[in-house]
């Protein structure tokens, strides 16, 4: 269901954190957390060109001084990852992660790799070190909730299209093997309480696009636990960015992860 901006209190919604809002998923996502009157944090490199980017979307100036600040650095530096965790002592509620690499080709024409092939699990571990500072400090109270985009096709059962198994497989094996670590990682942060819980997102391949909402999303999941198999993966062939952001926020960050916590949730049309 989707949010009513008309219901909800902004008096006791949650602060979240972006890490990744320049991408195309997460940006949505954080332009309808602002719209909905959400306090929001997010690291960027140029935060100016994170603003920019909003104000495109057409939210106002004045909103994004409201209800946005912006740490500048990247998502391996702890000092930066902290200032955007922690604000005035206290710790944010939610964190979105979101961050990925650039496509770079090699002279393998099927085995593109990234600019940074470790950047997830690399970025996941850094914020997890300071989780661990600020736990052992005694700063939070309860610790956030983690959401995390991971990608489909990194399964032991098969949750993409045959005929993508080749691209997935091949062609996508270096950025796959990087979001592969970034969930064990998650996994083990969930295990020494870094986090709270988490809920991983495995939308199928990225495509340009309006949102077509709730109608349009399928939904599959994985449990936890080797005795909470989930109803199983959906297999589909591409999502568009707009509704992935459209999913993780009206899905999982309005609902502080809803029937989704601790679960790998796969997405598609």
């Amino acid at each position: 269901m989707m949010a009513n901006k008309a219901a909800i209190s902004t008096t006791h919604l949650p602060t979240v954190a972006f890490f990744g809002g320049t991408g195309g998923c997460l940006l949505a996502a954080l332009s309808r957390a602002l719209e909905f009157g959400y306090k929001t944090r997010a690291l960027a490199r140029t935060p100016s060109k994170l603003q920019d980017m909003l104000k495109e979307r057409g939210l106002s100036q004045a909103l994004l001084d409201e209800r946005l600040v912006v740490v500048q650095g990247n998502s391996k530096d702890p000092e930066a990852i902290e200032k955007v965790l922690v604000e005035d002592g206290r710790v944010v509620n939610q964190i979105v992660f979101g961050i990925g690499g650039a496509p770079k080709f090699t002279p393998n024409p099927l085995r593109p790799t990234l600019d940074d092939p470790t950047v997830c699990q690399d970025s996941i571990q850094s914020i997890r070190t300071v989780l661990r500072r600020i736990k052992s400090s005694g700063q939070a109270n309860q610790m956030p909730l983690l959401i995390a985009l991971s990608t489909t096709g990194i399964t032991d059962s098969r949750d993409i299209p045959i005929l993508m198994v080749p691209l997935y497989h091949w062609m996508l094996a270096i950025p796959h093997a990087d979001k592969k670590a970034l969930e064990d990682r998650i996994m083990e942060a969930r295990g020494e309480g870094t986090i709270r819980d988490y809920v991983i997102v495995r939308p199928s391949l990225f495509v340009d696009g309006r949102a077509n909402g709730k109608a349009e999303i399928r939904v599959g999941w994985e449990g936890k636990a080797p005795g909470q198999p989930g109803e199983g993966a959906v297999i589909g062939y591409k999502i568009t960015r707009e509704d992935v952001g459209f999913f993780v926020f009206e899905n999982v960050v309005a609902k502080d992860g809803g029937d989704f916590v601790g679960k790998k949730v796969s997405i598609t049309h």
